[in-house]
């Protein structure tokens, strides 16, 4: 029995309609959800009075019509773990573990189109480290950007999530670097290139690579002429294909 029956319905001998066993309330979700958003943070000991803090707050939005109900449960279960394992990433590469760690956001499991889309994702990186003498330094940087160009594409926002780690990363070990005396690190604080493969044969060449100078200098040139900003591309957890000092 629905509402509208059970407001019309007659007992007959004096009994509430609420009395019926077969009655139940029906009632229209008041909460239509536009989106969500998700932070986590984590502070890492590292013993010696030295932490890593890294974290994340991924806006979303529903990418559903007018009214239509989807899964929320799965939907904010997803993110979640995404932005778990965007903290973790950090402190496996901290601990130079090469374990891959998949950063975007894994598609539903039932196979149907996404009802969620990500926005905007902020990270954020800070790091303490003990000078000695009773003296520490933390660097710390936040970046943010608007994803909504990639949302659908799995694989590209693992690639643009890494570039802004591996951005933050950077900019932590030149203030560290300074910190320590021992002047720049000469690393790339902007955001690293993203390399394409040329088919015809010729060097591969950096997407937003057009010459823009690297910490002051000049980017350098491949054989063709073309700058590749002297960055390879990047790979999981923010750090780049080949070797580099830690």
């Amino acid at each position: 029995m629905t509402w509208n029956e059970h407001n019309s319905a007659g007992s007959g001998n004096g009994v509430p309609a609420d009395d019926f066993p077969s009655f139940t309330y029906e009632q229209e979700e008041p909460i239509a959800l536009k989106g969500f958003a998700v932070t986590y943070e984590r502070k890492f000991n590292l013993g010696n009075h030295e932490h890593l803090n890294p974290a994340i707050t991924i806006w979303v939005k529903t990418a559903v019509p007018e009214g239509a109900a989807f899964d929320l449960h799965h939907a904010r279960e997803r993110v979640r773990r995404m932005a778990r394992e965007n903290v973790r990433a950090q402190y496996q590469r901290l601990q130079g573990k090469d374990e891959l760690v998949f950063l975007g956001l894994q598609p539903p499991v039932n196979g149907e189109p996404d009802p969620i889309f990500i926005r905007t994702v902020s990270v954020s990186l800070a790091q303490r480290v003990n000078l000695g003498n009773y003296q520490s330094v933390v660097p710390a940087f936040i970046d943010w950007a608007d994803l909504r160009h990639i949302a659908h594409s799995p694989g590209e926002l693992h690639i643009a999530l890494s570039r802004l780690w591996q951005s933050l990363w950077a900019n932590v070990a030149d203030e560290i670097a300074r910190a320590q005396g021992k002047g720049q690190s000469g690393g790339y604080f902007g955001l690293p290139a993203v390399e394409v493969e040329d088919l015809t044969g010729a060097a591969s060449t950096p997407v937003n690579g057009s010459g823009q100078p690297v910490n002051g200098r000049a980017a350098a040139a491949n054989g063709n002429g073309r700058p590749t900003n002297g960055h390879p591309p990047p790979a999981a957890n923010g750090r780049p294909l080949s070797p580099n000092p830690r």
